[in-house]
């Protein structure tokens, strides 16, 4: 997984932990047994409060997969691929191949993970009910279930690219019936949030003292700012690039490279060459095995370049992130965003043609701008001019979104 480490695999979706992960983990179990358990319950031993603390940033962290993976089946069940589900600083995102082609799709997709976090919150609350007043149980069914149901409130607020934004933006979209249109509106109230969560922040940071609240308020506030610009300017690339396939955006391979040679032969011989990065590796037959960059060589051990072959440090084809030269610009963009990759190979019959990455889209977005190339309408897909789908869902949460994306934020 490009965003993280894998650690399971849940109705065919890959789970992973992203580094970042440890870090808020860390940070949550030591306010939960320095700060929040010994001021309520100053009578459990420091043992009891840290083992406790421990379990429940696990168990919140258990509540936001709960929450991703309610948005990844409603998607699933709607006809979307879902690729995977990271843990990161802020909660979790889950990439989503592509948009629901409808408001109400949309919506649903987005109320999902809410309509999860509020039922465990319900649950656990009902829990306390049964557990011995003060208990060690009562207390982590208590904490479970109010924080699980601030999650649930958080991400409804309609600040994009929040839960509650993407409501907002399905909302608007069926009143304009211009996806764009209405994610620029939508944009802006999560930019406004993040706004008023940045004052709110300075404000109790002054009256209250407590610098660390006010720092993580604040911070989750910068994120949603930025994640509303990103998932705005990221609609309206793919909007420009709607209708059109990507053999107009792709560069040509300036060769290729066995993959039985060694390092130093394809440095010297390939690399340089042909003065490219990123090389084919095909067999004698010219099928494509798989594709080597300059970074991979550079990753290997300089020492052992006489004896390592390419074939060693290359990425195998079925680890590549490809596309056809007839698939939708669009969806390449949203790929690459979704995958976190610089680049995708283009692959037609089992061979590589091409390549398409970031520089390319913007060039070719550059050039449309100006009126100096305007590709022609294809028959079974909208125009340039068309309305656009919705941009990458970040269902969910301030870490906002890049792919769908649905990212959700756990509350300090």
């Amino acid at each position: 997984m490009g965003r993280g480490v894998r650690i399971a695999r849940i109705f065919g979706i890959d789970i992973g932990i992203h580094p970042s992960w440890i870090i808020i983990f860390l940070l949550m179990a030591w306010t939960l047994a320095e700060t929040y358990f010994p001021a309520i319950y100053p009578w459990w031993s420091q043992s009891t409060t840290w083992a406790v603390a421990v379990v429940l940033a696990l168990l919140l962290f258990a509540s936001v997969l709960v929450h991703e993976l309610a948005h990844s089946l409603v998607a699933k069940a709607q006809g979307i691929p879902v690729r995977s589900i990271t843990l990161f600083l802020l909660g979790g995102v889950s990439t989503i191949e592509h948009e629901a082609s409808s408001p109400g799709r949309e919506a649903l997709m987005a109320g999902a993970g809410p309509a999860s976090s509020l039922a465990i919150g319900v649950v656990c609350l009902g829990f306390t009910k049964l557990m011995p007043v003060d208990s060690v149980a009562q207390a982590m069914f208590a904490y479970l279930g109010f924080i699980n149901i601030a999650l649930a409130v958080f991400n409804l607020l309609p600040g994009f690219p929040l839960d509650g934004g993407r409501v907002l933006r399905s909302i608007l979209w069926a009143i304009t019936h211009d996806p764009l249109k209405a994610t620029r509106w939508a944009a802006r109230t999560g930019t406004v949030f993040g706004w008023l969560l940045i004052v709110a922040a300075v404000f109790v940071g002054f009256r209250s003292g407590d610098l660390l609240g006010a720092a993580w308020t604040g911070f989750i506030g910068w994120v949603l700012i930025q994640a509303s610009q990103t998932a705005y300017r990221q609609s309206t690339t793919e909007a420009g690039l709607r209708g059109v396939p990507v053999r107009r955006l792709m560069s040509q391979p300036t060769g290729w490279i066995p993959g039985d040679i060694t390092l130093r032969r394809a440095a010297n011989d390939y690399f340089i060459a042909l003065n490219s990065r990123c090389l084919p590796v095909q067999d004698d037959y010219g099928h494509l095995e798989g594709l080597v960059c300059v970074s991979d060589l550079q990753r290997a051990d300089q020492r052992t370049w006489g004896v390592d072959q390419v074939q060693e440090v290359m990425t195998p084809l079925e680890r590549l992130e490809t596309v056809g030269p007839d698939d939708s610009a669009a969806d390449a963009f949203h790929r690459l965003v979704s995958a976190g990759v610089n680049q995708l190979a283009v692959v037609q019959e089992g061979r590589l043609i091409g390549f398409v990455d970031r520089a390319s889209v913007l060039r070719y977005l550059q050039i449309a701008s100006h009126g100096a190339y305007r590709e022609p309408p294809i028959e079974g897909h909208p125009t340039a001019d068309a309305p656009p789908p919705p941009p990458p869902a970040a269902v969910a949460a301030p870490g906002g979104q890049a792919t769908h994306s649905g990212d959700d934020t756990t509350p300090a």
